[in-house]
């Protein structure tokens, strides 16, 4: 993947603490779209995913938490198939003037 570009990552986690769960959550909004109650799909360039690394570190006790991150390859979104109903794709809100 070249610097700069962008890759579809899932982002899946798991914590006891309801408080921790609803920061995580929060977090992740700013990042991507929810397709499960803690799962994530975030189209991120590689300083962002860093970034992110980071910022969920800060968030979870490792000794009680998990979050997981999948980088997928375009070949493996094409592949995709959802079920049910349809995850949201984020886009740019209609500006009124």
């Amino acid at each position: 993947m070249n610097a700069g570009t962008e890759q579809r990552w899932v982002v899946a986690y798991d914590s006891p603490c309801d408080k921790r769960r609803r920061k995580l959550a929060t977090l992740l909004e700013g990042y991507g779209v929810r397709v499960q109650h803690s799962v994530f799909e975030c189209q991120l360039r590689p300083e962002t995913v860093a970034q992110l690394q980071r910022r969920l570190q800060k968030l979870i006790r490792v000794e009680q938490d998990r979050v997981r991150l999948w980088p997928l390859s375009q070949r493996c979104c094409a592949r995709i198939v959802n079920l049910g109903l349809p995850v949201p794709v984020p886009g740019f809100p209609d500006i009124v003037i």
